[in-house]
């Protein structure tokens, strides 16, 4: 916790953790509801479809009690499951189902139209050219209000 507590000294810009650590962080005053309920703006639960199986669901009930409801949730599930249909009911107050293609299903297309995937193969030396040209240039857009990132593996974990 000693760890935990350095880390979160300040509001983080991301936060990766378990609906369990995340409430014991709030219990224990580690992680301050008031920070959480002014800065966080996206959620991400991913295995939707076995989060509960893993035994989170009270934590992830505490959990909702301290996000504010401007605060967009996005869940990531492999199937559609009674879980997730109960975390929907719970977390997503308008929500935006995007569905992929299975692989194999006969289409031509894996990822659906309105999906788009780009890959930019270059030399070291240039990435960084490469990332501003396409910040600056706004080719990286919003799209049903997820703000899309560049990512960089290269970047220091912090």
């Amino acid at each position: 916790m000693a760890s935990t507590a350095t880390a979160l000294s300040g509001p983080p810009y991301i936060f990766v953790s378990t609906p369990a650590c995340v409430q014991r962080c709030l219990s224990s005053g580690v992680l301050q509801a008031k920070s959480v309920h002014d800065y966080l703006s996206i959620i991400i639960l991913d295995k939707a479809d076995l989060i509960f199986t893993y035994g989170y669901e009270k934590n992830l009930k505490y959990l909702k009690t301290h996000i504010p409801k401007r605060c967009q949730c996005l869940l990531m599930a492999a199937t559609s499951s009674d879980d997730v249909e109960s975390l929907k009911k719970l977390y997503l107050h308008n929500p935006y189902i995007l569905t992929l293609a299975e692989v194999g299903d006969g289409k031509d297309e894996i990822v659906p139209k309105n999906v788009q995937q780009f890959w930019i193969q270059c030399s070291y030396r240039d990435k960084l050219l490469y990332i501003l040209a396409i910040l600056k240039l706004d080719l990286v857009q919003k799209k049903f209000g997820i703000k899309s990132t560049v990512l960089n593996a290269e970047l220091p974990v912090n």
